[in-house]
């Protein structure tokens, strides 16, 4: 059962992934933007990223990446809870 909640919350990290590079390539235009996806990025390459950040810092970087602000809590602690 472990192995599947590693699954999930696996999954779900490299979808957090694979939208930040989707994002970083479509900013190119405005530094700022490119700036902190490039910070996001570089958060997202710990497999553990969010157990080592707060909470605040976590929804900050799920809304960034588009997650659905109702869905944010359940995204949040399928992420943390392994």
């Amino acid at each position: 059962m472990e192995d599947h909640w590693e699954n999930i919350t696996m999954n779900e990290l490299n979808y957090l992934r694979r939208k930040v590079d989707e994002l970083l390539q479509n900013s190119t235009n405005d530094d700022n933007e490119c700036k902190k996806y490039k910070i996001i990025k570089e958060v997202l390459s710990d497999d553990d990223c969010f157990l080592n950040i707060d909470i605040e810092h976590a929804y900050a970087i799920l809304r960034d990446l588009g997650i659905e602000e109702e869905r944010l809590r359940s995204y949040y602690s399928s992420l943390i809870l392994r």
